[in-house]
């Protein structure tokens, strides 16, 4: 990977300094990279076990739970494509 770094004139008298009293100034940049922290692992989104947790807790085979979660979900369905058909928009559920 090749890194442009925008020093200020002072920056680059101080970075030839460096060179001339023999540093080796990439593997001295390298070393400060190398210092840095490593990136915080990025957990699993809490909102997603969230989700997944209710719908393990609301999990059934109950037949008349099922025919009503779904006479629900198609009353929701048709409100949404019914406001969205008054205000222009095309239907989001077919």
């Amino acid at each position: 990977m090749t890194l442009v770094l925008d020093l200020t004139p002072e920056e680059e008298r101080h970075l030839e300094e460096a060179r001339r009293r023999g540093f080796d100034v990439v593997a001295m940049l390298k070393g400060v990279i190398a210092g840095l922290p490593a990136a915080p692992q990025i957990e699993e989104d809490q909102t997603e076990q969230l989700l997944e947790r209710w719908a393990t807790e609301d999990a059934t085979d109950d037949p008349e739970e099922i025919a009503a979660a779904e006479r629900d979900l198609a009353a929701f369905k048709a409100d949404m494509n019914t406001n969205r058909a008054l205000s222009g928009e095309r239907p989001v559920y077919k």
